[in-house]
C-alpha cells in the first residue's frame, strides 16, 4: 500500500499513529455530535470491521449517507409511504419479522435493517435468513464486502457505489453516486480536523517522530479515495504499523 492508494481513514490514522478505530468513530462522531451513547458499541463494531479492510472509507460514507451512523433502526416500505422505528421499537419490529421469515409461504417483507439499511426482501439470505443479525454492523460490512459489493462491480463497474442504492434506475444510481462523493468530502474535511487536533497535542520528540504531512499527498489520498476502490478484506494491520514506525 503506498501513500497514494491508501483511504482517507488509514492515511489520517498514519499521519497522528492513531489506530484506524479511533479515526473511523472521531470522524463520525463529528458528522453526527448526536450519536446516542446505548449506539457506541455499535458504532465501535462498525469501525473495528471497516478497519479491517482495506477501504473503511467506502464504509464509513454509506453509513452517514443512510442513517447518519444510527444503528438499531429499521425503515418499513409502503409503496410511497414509509415508516422509520429505532431502539426498542425496532428489536420487537425485528422479532416478528423473524417469526414471518420462518413461515412456510411467508410474507413479502419490505424492509431496510441497520447502518446500511439492507432490504431484508432481497438481502435476507445473506444473513441466515435471520433479521437480528442483519442488525449488527459486523455482519452487515463482511456480507458487503465478501458478497454484495463484488456482485454490484461486476455488473456496474465504475458505478457499482451507485448500484448499491439501485441497480435498474440510471438517474437514482448516478444521484447516489453523487452523493456519496460529497460525503467523501465530508470525510476528508472531518480526518484534517481530526490530524490537525491531534498533532497539536503532541510536542518534542513524539511530534518529530511523526510523519510529515504533505499537501499533495493527502490531494492524491482524496482522489484515491474518490474512485471508490472496492474493499478488500485485511488480515493484518501491520501495513500501516510499519509504515508509521519509519
Amino acid at each position: 500500500m503506498t501513500m497514494h492508494t491508501m483511504s482517507i481513514i488509514l492515511y489520517a490514522a498514519f499521519q497522528t499513529m492513531q489506530p484506524c478505530e479511533k479515526v473511523f468513530v472521531d470522524t463520525a462522531k463529528s458528522a453526527n455530535a448526536s450519536v446516542k451513547a446505548e449506539e457506541m458499541p455499535y458504532l465501535e463494531e462498525f469501525a473495528k470491521a471497516a478497519c479491517a479492510t482495506s477501504n473503511p472509507d467506502i464504509l464509513w460514507t454509506l453509513g452517514l449517507q443512510e442513517t447518519n451512523f444510527k444503528f438499531v433502526i429499521i425503515r418499513e416500505n409502503r409503496g410511497k409511504k414509509f415508516s422509520i422505528k429505532e431502539g426498542a421499537p425496532a428489536i420487537a419490529y425485528l422479532k416478528t419479522l423473524k417469526k414471518k421469515s420462518q413461515m412456510k409461504n411467508p410474507p413479502k417483507m419490505n424492509v431496510d435493517i441497520g447502518v446500511m439499511q439492507f432490504n431484508w426482501h432481497w438481502h435476507g439470505e445473506g444473513f441466515n435468513n435471520d433479521p437480528m443479525l442483519a442488525l449488527s454492523p459486523k455482519r452487515q460490512v463482511d456480507y458487503f464486502v465478501e458478497k454484495y459489493s463484488r456482485e454490484i462491480y461486476k455488473t456496474c463497474d465504475q458505478d457499482w457505489v451507485g448500484c448499491f442504492h439501485n441497480q435498474s434506475d440510471d438517474k437514482l444510481s448516478t444521484k447516489y453516486q453523487s452523493d456519496i462523493t460529497k460525503k467523501m468530502g465530508r470525510l476528508a474535511n472531518n480526518a484534517v480536523e481530526f490530524m490537525v487536533n491531534n498533532r497539536a497535542r503532541v510536542n518534542g520528540d513524539e511530534l518529530e517522530a511523526m510523519p510529515a504531512v504533505v499537501p499533495d499527498d493527502f490531494y492524491k489520498t482524496f482522489a484515491y479515495a474518490k474512485s471508490f476502490p472496492r474493499p478488500q478484506k485485511k488480515t493484518s494491520y501491520k501495513g500501516i504499523t510499519e509504515l508509521a514506525s519509519k
